[in-house]
């Protein structure tokens, strides 16, 4: 018996669009019912035959439902708008027999009920199908391409204070996957024969074989497909759906080459914090902390702009200032003392090219609010640098084209809010020099990198 309910159930999908098609003539005829003869006997019949085809649809829906193992909250609303249509449908149908309660009420009460209750159901349906957005994704990239606003749409929303503890599937890859590619490939819509709504199923495959090469990582399927062009046909997500942003793109990429991992932390695996940037809440994202300062005095500015110092606020509401000495390669450590007047508002301090050496650390621990240092192309070495732990919204170390010992770069793990250090040599790799933490190595950016190659790169066109 329960095979014969599911072969009926499985009629649904065919049987939902007669009702479709008989509704929207019997519409089409009920609006425009002045222009034929014997429009009432007409409408009539329609009206029969779609009391009987929303009759059918419902029951094999429900045959459907109770088989195939769908849950019953995404199925629920769709049924009982289909129950709406019916009644409306019927109550139509009586109200055509004339001399019944139902005369009582306007007719237009049931052909715009009928009309919404066809639209409601109808969209309903789509989502169970297509996924929640099949209608509003192609209206949101619309409204983008119109307005100019093609701002890349966060699907992750990670905690700038605890995310190296987040781990890399369920934390960024599953909620990546979910928004962007569940909707074609789940336990109900099986896309390829693929199924991307657990690890578990990823791992699986589909009709094509495994998604992950885990011999040759960036032959995998689901790497490739993610950076075909968005015209090829095997690109994915189709160019109807929404599509991956270009941070998302780099992340699933990234974590393909890992051999996509499943319970390590973005800790333990030692992910630069540049990486998942883009994925930080627009709240959590803020560079430069709100601070109550009061404004800097203006004849310390103008003596600091005589001696061509560049000063900018963060903000036109801000008095937190940054401050550049790019146009003085003569300023020495003992210049500092032109700052001292304004050493609470100043953020964002920039020495590079300047004659300073490595005890330049110990005066800048007395400027209280630096998020941002740069000491690029000078003479340090990172001798003293650990006096630096004292400053407690310092984010950003800029080291580059120094005289860097990468010993010193240990000093730098008990500094309580960094967050990236560059320290590019060019004559040198200093991360083949030391061995450092994961959590080092998460916010020390070496460079030295190269463009990664694409599969697009092997096309001849």
């Amino acid at each position: 018996m329960e095979s014969f309910l599911t072969f009926i159930g499985r009629f649904h999908p065919l049987l939902v669009h007669l009702p479709i098609g008989f509704i929207l003539i019997a519409l089409l005829l009920e609006f425009n019912r002045s222009k034929f003869k014997e429009s009432e006997k007409i409408l009539k019949f329609i009206l029969f035959w779609v009391l009987l085809s929303v009759g059918f649809s419902i029951l094999s829906g429900y045959f459907q439902y109770q088989q195939e193992g769908y849950l019953w909250e995404l199925v629920q609303e769709h049924f009982y708008s289909g129950i709406v249509t019916l009644v409306f449908s019927t109550g139509f149908y009586v109200f055509l027999q004339k001399q019944t309660i139902l005369n009582r009420l306007p007719r237009s009460f049931f052909s715009l009920g009928l009309l919404f209750s066809l639209i409601v159901t109808g969209h309903l349906g789509g989502n169970i199908t297509h996924g929640e957005e099949h209608l509003t994704e192609p209206l949101e990239e619309l409204s983008s391409t119109l307005f100019g606003n093609e701002e890349e749409s966060k699907t992750v929303q990670l905690d700038e204070k605890n995310y190296q503890e987040q781990v890399i599937y369920t934390g960024l890859v599953a909620p990546i996957l979910s928004k962007k590619c569940v909707s074609c490939h789940n336990s109900k819509n099986t896309k390829g024969g693929l199924q991307l709504h657990t690890f578990q199923a990823l791992l699986q495959g589909g009709k094509n074989g495994p998604v992950i090469d885990y011999e040759n990582t960036k032959e995998s399927e689901l790497f490739l497909r993610i950076h075909l062009p968005k015209e090829e046909k095997k690109h994915m997500p189709p160019k109807s759906k929404k599509q991956l942003t270009k941070a998302e793109i780099d992340f699933i990429s990234y974590w393909i080459e890992l051999g996509a991992p499943q319970d390590q932390t973005l800790e333990q695996l030692g992910t630069a914090r540049a990486l998942i940037e883009p994925f930080f809440s627009k709240e959590e994202n803020r560079f430069y902390p709100e601070l109550k300062l009061d404004a800097p005095n203006p004849e310390t500015i103008k003596t600091l702009i005589a001696e061509n110092l560049l000063i900018a606020p963060i903000n036109r509401e801000s008095n937190s200032i940054k401050i550049s000495a790019l146009n003085i390669p003569e300023f020495e450590n003992k210049d500092m003392k032109l700052l001292d007047g304004i050493r609470s508002n100043i953020v964002s301090i920039d020495l590079s090219y300047t004659a300073v050496n490595d005890s330049i650390f110990e005066l800048l621990s007395g400027f209280p609010n630096l998020v941002q240092i740069k000491l690029n192309h000078t003479q340090i070495t990172g001798e003293e640098i650990q006096v630096l732990e004292s400053s407690k919204h310092l984010k950003q170390l800029y080291l580059v084209e120094t005289e860097l010992n990468a010993e010193f770069l240990q000093l730098l793990s008990n500094f309580p809010s960094l967050e990236q250090v560059f320290v590019f040599q060019s004559k040198r790799n200093l991360s083949h020099e030391i061995e450092l933490s994961p959590k080092l190595n998460s916010i020390i950016e070496f460079g030295a990198y190269g463009l990664p190659k694409l599969p697009s790169d092997e096309v001849i066109y």
